[in-house]
């Protein structure tokens, strides 16, 4: 493992996204994203994915330019078309738009199209909570799950956010409606690493531990036909309401490089204002967090957490000590800066 402090991380992806000619503020949001998923601990959506969105600028069919553009808009909604724009910087603004439209509505909600794989969920709808409202954010992906009784798949691991203000920091559900991410069995593939049995089946359908085989095929969902109902509605408001793709009429990340994604978002904000005062809001919250985490322990469980309590506490933690690469990513960072003439500065 490389210890790395955060700072020094991002400008190195800063170069490495300059070099490749992504423009500046979307290379600035795109770095900062990455960063900020790795100090959180969710590394399968921090800078080991820079390397395919590199792969994707320069194919061609990904936009290095700004190309967002707002399509319909009315005192509580949003229509916004990224223009194949990188889904980071697209994400960013639709979610800063529905929060400086909330104060005046009390809620707006926007549908985002013709964008791309924005990262972690989580980091737009914290953007919210720390302006005192609530922040939703969803995205949808191309098929790798199966619709309960099906046995190929048709829906994305279409991830959803919701995150909200307490008293000290936010309460955050990021999540998957599959058992786990596509991206765990990524980085599994690029560590060498088996996963777990009852993450993924191959394409005939069969249990797989080989994570290259599980990506060939589909994911489960959580719950059976309770994730696999959760994907279809994320679906629903990301692709259909957008009036862009969904499902297998999307492209892959990885597995296609002659088409853009096509990708849709589902963002909101709610101004908490506009229901209740905030600091009932937050003392609230903190009653509940309190009481909950005041429960009696399950066995063997030695605390429990709120939604989005242990990516603060690793947040906390690496900010200190700086984030832990695996040798392998690490290697990978490196040699993507060389060929773009980025020195990794020493620290």
């Amino acid at each position: 493992m490389k210890q790395v402090k955060p700072e020094i991380l991002e400008a190195f992806c800063l170069n490495i996204l300059k070099k490749h000619g992504v423009e500046s503020q979307c290379a600035q949001t795109v770095a900062h994203c990455l960063v900020d998923a790795d100090l959180c601990g969710v590394s399968t959506h921090g800078v080991s994915r820079l390397a395919i969105y590199l792969e994707r600028l320069d194919a061609g069919v990904v936009s290095k330019e700004n190309r967002i553009t707002i399509e319909r808009e009315s005192p509580a909604a949003l229509v916004v078309n990224a223009g194949n724009s990188l889904g980071m910087p697209a994400a960013k603004f639709t979610m800063e738009k529905c929060i400086e439209k909330a104060r005046e509505a009390g809620c707006c909600f926007a549908t985002v199209k013709n964008s791309n794989h924005f990262g972690a969920a989580a980091y737009y709808t914290r953007l919210a909570a720390e302006q005192g409202m609530v922040g939703i954010c969803a995205a949808n992906l191309t098929s790798k799950i199966a619709p309960y009784g099906a046995s190929e798949p048709y829906m994305g691991t279409n991830p959803i956010s919701i995150a909200s203000p307490g008293e000290e920091g936010a309460v955050v559900l990021d999540m998957a409606p599959s058992v786990v991410a596509l991206g765990k069995l990524i980085m599994a593939q690029k560590l060498g690493k088996p996963i777990p049995e009852g993450w993924a089946l191959d394409k005939d359908g069969h249990p797989t531990t080989d994570p290259a085989e599980g990506r060939k095929g589909s994911l489960l969902p959580i719950g059976g036909p309770k994730g696999s109902g959760l994907a279809i509605m994320i679906d629903i408001l990301c692709g259909v309401l957008s009036g862009g793709k969904f499902g297998p009429h999307l492209h892959d990340l990885y597995g296609d490089m002659q088409n853009p994604q096509e990708v849709g978002h589902f963002i909101g904000a709610i101004d908490i204002s506009h229901f209740v005062d905030v600091d009932i809001f937050r003392s609230g919250v903190a009653q509940m967090s309190r009481e909950i985490k005041s429960l009696r322990p399950a066995e063997g469980v030695s605390e429990i957490f709120m939604p989005g309590e242990g990516s603060d506490n690793r947040r906390r933690k690496n900010l200190e000590q700086g984030i832990s690469l695996p040798d392998e990513i690490f290697g990978e960072l490196l040699a993507i800066g060389k060929a773009c003439g980025v020195v990794f500065p020493e620290e």
